[in-house]
């Protein structure tokens, strides 16, 4: 009996020591899986910095061929001759004149006068500019005539008349006489209702031609308005909801030639 025991106590315990080395091994319970960190990409921004528009440069065009002087003047030098369809960025303004600083094709700048321009654009920042000097004119100076080698005549006792004679090497310059008339005629258009009231005027204006003029200058009660180039001898001022339309109005017109300039031709015209 004691030795079957210890048989069957000894395959017990080989049992136990089997059954011992097939069970999972335990990790003790401090140790935790560490966890795993993924990295996220910040996503790069897309939207275009914001975007500040410049002003607009003022162009201008004419409804007529007009030229374009180095200076607010017929006196200065013709730069181009502007045409109806082209347009051209202006830069500047000399408004005692009417008249418009552009860039021209080449680079440079000229002075067109505003009479046929329209300026599509904000003019109210363009710069007043003053008119470069005049050009200095232009004396050709004539040879005198060759003296005689053979001595003169004898003088008889005979009365002769002697007409002045002009020294040939001096060139006579002379500026333009005043128009020697200004005609004007007044137009005035009135609203009715609910009482009448002068809306606008238009007075047309027409001189006599000077024939040494290249230009004429229009004045309104003593300030200068436009300048025409000869021959043109006429011109239209139109008035809308003005001072001007009201009351007396005095006109005036000066011709120039370069020089110098002519005294004034007035007249007077008023709406009824």
């Amino acid at each position: 009996m004691n030795r079957n025991k210890k048989i069957t106590l000894a395959i017990t315990a080989m049992m136990l020591a089997i059954l011992a080395c097939n069970l999972p091994a335990q990790k003790p319970a401090t140790e935790a899986a560490a966890p795993t960190l993924t990295s996220q990409p910040t996503e790069a921004s897309t939207s275009a910095p914001a975007f500040t528009p410049t002003p607009s440069t003022p162009t201008v065009s004419v409804s007529t061929a007009t030229n374009c002087r180095t200076g607010p003047d017929p006196s200065y030098s013709l730069v181009l001759t502007f045409q109806p369809g082209a347009t051209a960025p202006v830069v500047g303004k000399y408004s005692a004149s009417n008249y418009w600083v552009i860039t021209t094709p080449t680079g440079g700048t000229c002075w067109l006068w505003g009479a046929y321009a329209t300026v599509q654009g904000n003019t109210s920042t363009l710069a007043e500019i003053a008119p470069p000097p005049l050009p200095p004119t232009q004396v050709v100076a004539v040879a005198p005539t060759q003296a005689p080698t053979q001595p003169p005549a004898a003088p008889t006792k005979s009365i002769i008349a002697i007409s002045p004679i002009i020294n040939p090497g001096i060139i006579m310059t002379v500026k333009p006489s005043a128009p020697a008339k200004l005609n004007i005629t007044t137009s005035c258009q009135y609203l009715s209702f609910p009482v009448q009231q002068l809306i606008s005027r238009t007075d047309s204006l027409s001189w006599s031609s000077v024939g040494n003029a290249t230009g004429y200058h229009i004045y309104v009660n003593g300030a200068a308005y436009s300048l025409v180039m000869a021959p043109t001898t006429s011109v239209t001022i139109k008035e809308s909801n003005g001072t001007l339309i009201q009351g007396v109005l005095q006109f005036g017109v000066t011709a120039q030639n370069s020089f110098g300039t002519s005294a004034m031709t007035s007249a007077t015209a008023h709406c009824p």
